[in-house]
């Protein structure tokens, strides 16, 4: 599961989608409730559902999305490296900015579009979201859905 983990990540930095030039506003609801940092708890991939397996003993891996004085639509990921020469419980980030229109979040890495992801669900106990992408590179495109539950272990948001 680790690996999907890193497969996605990964994705999410090497996969550039074209970019949609619709000026949607921003779902006001949307906006407001995903602020906060969220672990990943579930990873469906074309249907198929999987727990996400976190690092035992280390902190979970998750994604934040700020909003405030100097952190201005900030999107941060976090997860444990895991690789042979890191040390224990070695975190690796990727900072991007992002951009709601409607129920859809752009991140963007400086000026260029990294990819989008389509809101499917969020409240104050869960954020579902959508990415559609050659997952497993066979050619064709799959429906990723990620789930993520409130976890704040730097105690970052109210």
């Amino acid at each position: 599961m680790k690996k999907i983990f890193y497969f996605v990540s990964l994705s999410l930095l090497l996969v550039n989608c074209s970019s949609d030039d619709s000026d949607a506003n921003p779902d006001p609801y949307i906006l407001e409730t995903i602020i906060g940092s969220w672990a990943y708890d579930t990873v469906t991939i074309n249907g198929e559902n999987f727990l996400y397996q976190h690092t035992d003993g280390c902190v979970k891996d998750l994604f934040q999305f700020y909003n405030e004085e100097g952190k201005e639509f900030d999107f941060e990921e976090d997860y444990v490296s895991n690789c042979s020469n890191c040390a224990e419980c070695a975190i690796t980030s990727t900072n991007l900015r992002w951009d709601l229109r409607g129920n859809i979040v752009d991140l963007y890495f400086g000026e260029q579009l990294i990819t989008q992801l389509e809101i499917l669900e969020v409240d104050e106990t869960l954020i579902e979201y959508k990415r559609v992408f050659d997952f497993d590179n066979d050619g064709l495109n799959d429906e990723v859905v990620i789930t993520g539950i409130p976890y704040d272990p730097y105690d970052e948001f109210d």
